[in-house]
C-alpha cells in the first residue's frame, strides 16, 4: 500500500509539532524543577501538567496518522476511546482521542 502525499504530510507535521512541544514540556520540567518558593513551583508543575496534556493529545494524533500512512497497526479498541482528566480539583476534561480514518468509517 502507498501512503497518500496528504497523509504523510499529515503525519510529518503532527511529528514536527510533537517534538516541539515535547522541547517545550522539557523546558518546563527544569523551570518546575529550579523553582524557587511554593506559588513558583506549583505554578510551574501546573504548567507541566497541562502541556503533559497537550502532548498526550498530540500523541494519539501522530499515532492515527502513521495508522492511516501504513507505517503503525490499529491498536486495541480501548485505545481509542473517550477519556476523561483532571488536571486541577476543578475542571475536568473529556478527552476523545484521534482514531484511523478506517476506524471513523466502522464507528
Amino acid at each position: 500500500m502507498v501512503a497518500q502525499l496528504d497523509d504523510v504530510e499529515r503525519l510529518f507535521n503532527a511529528v514536527k509539532n510533537l517534538r516541539d512541544e515535547r522541547r517545550k514540556m522539557q523546558k518546563l520540567s527544569d523551570k518546575a524543577l529550579h523553582a524557587e518558593g511554593p506559588k513558583a513551583s506549583q505554578k510551574a508543575n501546573v504548567d507541566l501538567n497541562w502541556q503533559a496534556f497537550h502532548v498526550n493529545k498530540i500523541e494519539h494524533a501522530v499515532h492515527a496518522a502513521a495508522v492511516d500512512c501504513g507505517f503503525a497497526d490499529l491498536r486495541s479498541a480501548e485505545h481509542y476511546r473517550p477519556y476523561s482528566v483532571k488536571l486541577t480539583g476543578f475542571h475536568e476534561y473529556e478527552v476523545n482521542p484521534d482514531k484511523p480514518r478506517d476506524l471513523n468509517r466502522a464507528a
